[in-house]
């Protein structure tokens, strides 16, 4: 974001030398502190290095001197021990250099910028914080509005680099920096927009920063800069919007900015060749397509033929950001059929593999279940995208609680298909279904357990299936037991669903079987306490066990 610190020659001037035709006119104690800057310059050994206290009060002597020759000693003395340097700085030693950053001159503001940048950039992280504590931030912001580009350049960068802490972004909003800042987003200097777009970006870290760049006009501002032609600044200002659509009344102002342009720019952005802007481009996507019309009006624009080449890529953080926006967008109920279409799913079973990679494999599994909602599992089971999951089942001990979670999840959904049920019980020579009886009755993760118990559930629903699962040690009675028994409602409701399952098409055999196992655990699981709707289920299992 700073790299047009060091560009100009101009801060590597000369200091005023020992042999000066001018050294007359300097009193004793200035000709006293260049001497001996001139030395600790001079003998750059590792001995030399600190800044001691005769050294710093040659400094201040430069730095408050009225002569401005001397004035620009000193910040070429400070930009020359930014460089060295190895310990932090203290508030003490910053006191001359921000008051260099007062000086009129040109030349001096630009080195002492330097000087700062320097100390915050390479220096130990406590700089950045200690600088702040200076004073540094008001000269700073002030020279933001100056009329040349270089200092305002270096500026911007200083102010980019300190607002890389929690507190000192809180700051520099507090201090008035996000007015100056926007205004620095209509100069010509590709350098200075640069810089500004990096500082306005780290500022929208901050919810309270987001609102107040909202209300200074900031929105428009980030949704111009993308049509920027430099690739960092299409990086800063898509994620910068990115930050910003993370609210709601964010993501109606971005979309009101005309007429929702912010969507087709950011669709364009979603094909360039660098990676990191393709990757904040994803992003920025994804958190617009939190509402349903930008859900609809994204794929209008075309955003899927976008995000398809993207799925294999291979950077993984812009798989990760593609397969994020495409959860989002397929949540709306009418783009499943575009979704199918475009031919995104030939990409899932390379996608489901990456198991290393957490959100990719979540957010993949996401994707399948929204499909598999809106009646998309024929399409789901063609693209081998079921034998995927179920490996991934099957394969439990060495994957992530959180993958576990999202793709139990989607099956869930599936398998309320008949022809996903059937191929589920067939899958591993009919033995899955002993994993999900497995997770559904022990799972550390309860989401996990209802997951399994509602693949299970669905089982259920086909007679054919219930030798399998009412069968072997242990087996689905088991576990119905275990959950009847529970203290907790939903576990009980769980239960009582999956017995109702088996209850509603099974032959005699099998609620005899039932009845025989559960008939105590139905009746106990409720009271004169429980949901209403729990108790007339519970009745009307008893019921059914009873007729039959």
């Amino acid at each position: 974001m700073g790299s047009c610190f060091g560009q100009h020659p101009a801060t590597r001037g000369s200091y005023v030398n020992r042999s000066d035709a001018r050294e007359p006119l300097l009193k004793n104690d200035e000709r006293q502190a260049v001497n001996n800057l001139l030395t600790y310059l001079e003998k750059d050994t590792s001995s030399a290095r600190a800044l001691n206290a005769e050294r710093l009060q040659s400094l201040c002597t430069l730095a408050y001197s009225d002569n401005a020759e001397l004035q620009r000693s000193a910040a070429l003395c400070f930009s020359e021990i930014s460089e060295r340097l190895v310990d932090s700085v203290t508030t003490q030693m910053l006191e001359p250099l921000v008051h260099l950053l007062l000086s009129d001159d040109v030349e001096v503001q630009k080195t002492a910028t330097l000087a700062i940048s320097n100390f915050a950039l390479h220096g130990p992280a406590q700089n950045k914080t200690t600088i702040v504590k200076a004073s540094a931030l008001p000269p700073l912001i002030l020279l933001l509005s100056s009329s040349v580009a270089d200092v305002q350049c270096n500026a911007c960068g200083c102010i980019t680099t300190l607002a890389t802490t929690e507190t000192n972004k809180e700051e520099v909003v507090a201090q008035g920096g996000i007015p100056p800042l926007l205004r620095l987003t209509k100069t010509e200097d590709i350098r200075v927009l640069r810089n500004a777009a990096g500082a306005l970006l780290n500022l929208t870290h901050i919810e309270g920063n987001r609102e107040k760049l909202v209300q200074c006009g900031g929105v428009p501002v980030f949704v111009h800069l993308l049509t920027s032609n430099n690739t960092d600044i299409q990086f800063y200002s898509a994620a910068s919007i990115s930050n910003l659509a993370v609210h709601d009344a964010h993501r109606r102002i971005l979309i009101s900015v005309d007429d929702g342009v912010v969507l087709s720019r950011l669709c364009a952005l979603l094909s360039s060749n660098v990676p990191k802007v393709c990757c904040q481009a994803c992003l920025a996507v994804r958190n617009i397509a939190s509402e349903d019309d930008n859900q609809r009006r994204l794929v209008e624009l075309g955003v899927l033929e976008k995000l398809c080449p993207l799925l294999s890529s291979q950077d993984t953080s812009v798989v990760t950001a593609a397969v994020a926006a495409l959860r989002n967008i397929s949540i709306h109920k009418g783009n499943e059929v575009p979704i199918v279409s475009s031919g995104v799913l030939v990409h899932f079973v390379k996608l489901l593999s990456l198991t290393d990679h957490e959100e990719v494999v979540c957010h993949a599994a996401g994707v399948l279940r929204n499909l598999a909602a809106e009646s998309q599992t024929k399409a789901i089971i063609n693209a081998g995208c079921l034998d995927a999951l179920a490996k991934l089942m099957s394969e439990s001990t060495n994957i992530s609680a959180a993958i576990l979670i999202e793709v139990s999840a989607a099956l869930a959904v599936i398998a309320s298909d008949s022809l996903a049920r059937r191929l589920l019980m067939q899958l591993q020579n009919y033995t899955l279904y002993r994993t999900l009886l497995a997770l559904a009755a022990s799972s550390p993760d309860q989401e996990v357990q209802h997951n399994c118990a509602g693949i299970i559930g669905h089982l259920a629903t086909d007679v054919s299936n219930h030798t399998h699962l009412l069968s072997g040690t242990p087996s689905v009675l088991d576990m119905l037991s275990t959950f009847l028994r529970s203290r907790q409602t939903n576990y009980i409701h769980i239960g009582l669903w999956i017995t109702a399952q088996f209850v509603a098409n099974g032959s005699k055999q099998t609620k005899a079987l039932l009845r025989s196992h559960l008939s105590v655990d139905i009746t106990s699981a409720v009271n004169a306490h429980s949901p209403p709707e729990l108790i007339q289920l519970s009745e009307s299992i008893t019921n059914s066990l009873k007729a039959s």
